[in-house]
């Protein structure tokens, strides 16, 4: 069995089993057997590589906390490098990854600090992913961040501590990939490119990681170890906190969000891929995935699991994935978010097709096995918005100048955040205070009472050649809460492009699903109250599917709601889309 490949035993019995197993090995560095050779009948297949991976720990240091006086027993915070690390047995220098885990418990009662036997170990949670990672070609580390999420050494602004502690394990890093240290019970000389590093934070060091990066790659500044700047974020289940995080740094970033999230409840880490699309300039893509019955913890082999949520039909005990599939996905998901930055152009292509990066193609409803909701957002310059919404001056003019026509369609504007109508009066049909909303996105309210009603926006002349584009795309989900919507059935409309020669075509919506939940009374707004998640889905038509038209001379396009005698809706980010050649 030990003479078999890690990566072989992460197929056959899943990244969590092999995590478990590896625990057992943990107590110095394991080295896994040559990789069965296999036969690659696909250019884009990555390679694999026999790894090390060890537990480490580099000794005990201080960081500093300017914020307390000299005199302050708080000011020199004493700290254990710890972490696990996994190398690549090969003779090449290979991209790092850094894996930040999130507040969890730390210490008994919140002391610090505590016995080494006493403190909870949260960054060997993710042995699993440093595992699968190594045997792709990565170096990755899961560092020791417990001391930014206790209080028991003072209060600090957020983010001082977590950048330390990271400065000092990459310090380490550079110089044993320089020869110049063995502390990390591997071997790291010539294998670890701190010029090419990805992040991966999960819960709070995901918003950490946000912070942190947004902040240097602005600057334009390396890291004091001199690594930087930070390739791309991947950020797992995160909140966000921080104000001052946003807007979302310019480089690729996908954020996951377990639908059945109790630690993160409202979503929140939505809002980075909201922050994002508002950026006028972004050269890179983003991307949001809705996890289908996952929860916050499962991520972490180290942690408990979260409360169950019985008014939730998917997201009782039963409905829940479980921890080994949770695990799998997320490896499986790193290593393709990966592979769009660092791989061969064949392997970056195929990866970003199996991630619903490619705008030909309708957004994936599975990804390793599991039911997901993809959001895709491209760099700007692959994008030509028409209606975001920004304001309410779209209500009747889309961002392109043109003209917009309601026919038996009313039509709402729901700035972004949460609100109450006695704060924001008018706003009840975004009905912010009855359900959540991920990130509470601006968008539109479009209701209908007759079957035919049209939203119409007009394509000025300087726009009217589409040609250049792939596909039209935009986000909706029903309203659970309207009464013109029938309970528990999908909605489906028609999307209709007019040319000059007054040709038009016709292309039918794919059914939005009705979200689920329960309705329940409500004693606190008016309106009841809907205890699902009601977040937006991405549609995507391909123009060839308009070949009725001329495409160098559209006129407008309009939403047809023909497939239903009434309807409610929530819209946002009508944009025609491009592929982007990596």
């Amino acid at each position: 069995m030990l003479q078999t490949s890690i990566s072989a035993k992460l197929k056959s019995i899943g990244y969590f089993w092999a995590a478990l197993m590896m625990l057992f090995l943990l107590a110095g560095c394991r080295r896994s057997g040559p990789s069965p050779a296999a036969p690659i009948d696909n250019a884009a297949e990555p390679e694999s590589y026999p790894a090390a991976v060890a537990t480490y720990n580099l000794g005990e240091a201080t960081i500093l906390q300017e914020h307390f006086p000299a005199d302050s027993q708080f000011r020199n915070m004493p700290v254990r490098l710890e972490g696990v690390i996994g190398v690549p047995e090969s003779d090449t220098m290979h991209p790092v990854v850094l894996i930040l885990h999130g507040s969890h418990a730390a210490c008994p009662d919140d002391s610090w600090p505590c016995s080494v036997e006493e403190e909870q170990k949260n960054y060997q949670g993710f042995t699993y992913l440093v595992q699968a990672l190594a045997e792709a070609g990565y170096v990755a580390l899961s560092i020791n961040v417990n001391a930014e999420h206790t209080f028991g050494y003072g209060e600090s602004p957020p983010s001082i501590r977590t950048q330390q502690v990271i400065d000092l394990h990459l310090a380490e890093l550079a110089a044993a990939a320089a020869g110049e240290s063995d502390k990390f019970g591997v071997d790291v000389t010539g294998r670890a490119d701190l010029s090419q590093m990805v992040w991966v934070g999960h819960s709070r060091g995901g918003d950490f990681a946000s912070w942190i990066v947004r902040e240097q790659n602005l600057a334009k500044t390396a890291g004091p170890a001199g690594y930087g700047p930070v390739d791309g974020l991947l950020l797992v289940a995160p909140p966000k906190i921080f104000v001052d995080a946003l807007p979302m740094v310019d480089v690729p970033f996908s954020v996951i969000l377990p639908a059945c999230d109790t630690d993160v409840a409202g979503l929140d880490g939505q809002g980075f891929y909201e922050s994002a699309r508002f950026i006028a300039d972004r050269e890179n893509w983003g991307a949001s995935v809705y996890l289908e019955s996952a929860e916050h913890n499962r991520f972490n082999t180290v942690l408990p699991p979260n409360r169950i949520l019985d008014d939730r039909p998917d997201c009782t005990e039963d409905s829940l994935i479980t921890a080994v599939a949770q695990q799998e996905f997320l490896a499986q998901y790193t290593l393709d978010f990966l592979q769009t930055i660092y791989g061969k152009p064949e392997q970056a292509a195929a990866a970003r097709s199996r991630l619903g990066l490619t705008v030909m193609d309708p957004p994936p409803t599975t990804y390793a096995d599991n039911a997901v909701q993809i959001l895709y957002l491209p760099p700007a310059a692959a994008r030509l918005t028409i209606m975001q919404p920004q304001s309410e001056a779209e209500l009747s003019r889309n961002l392109l100048t043109g003209e917009t026509i309601l026919n038996g369609v009313t039509a709402q504007f729901c700035p972004d955040g949460y609100y109450v109508p006695a704060t924001e009066p008018g706003t009840e049909p975004c009905k912010r205070v009855n359900f959540n909303q991920p990130g509470y996105p601006q968008q539109l309210v479009l209701s209908w009472e007759e079957s035919g009603a049209e939203w119409k926006t007009a394509v000025p002349a300087a726009n009217a050649d589409i040609s250049q584009y792939t596909a039209l795309q935009f986000r909706a989900v029903l309203d659970p809460l309207s009464d013109l919507n029938p309970p528990d059935e999908p909605q489906s409309f028609t999307v209709a492009l007019a040319d000059a020669a007054g040709n038009q075509a016709q292309v039918v919506v794919p059914p939005l699903p009705y979200p689920i939940g329960e309705r329940r009374p409500n004693d606190f707004f008016d309106g009841d109250y809907f205890s699902g998640q009601v977040h937006m889905r991405q549609v995507r038509l391909p123009l060839t599917q308009f070949a009725a038209v001329d495409l160098t001379q559209i006129t407008e396009i309009a939403l047809i709601f023909d497939r239903s005698d009434t309807g409610s809706l929530f819209l946002a980010d009508l944009e025609l889309v491009s592929e982007r050649s990596e």
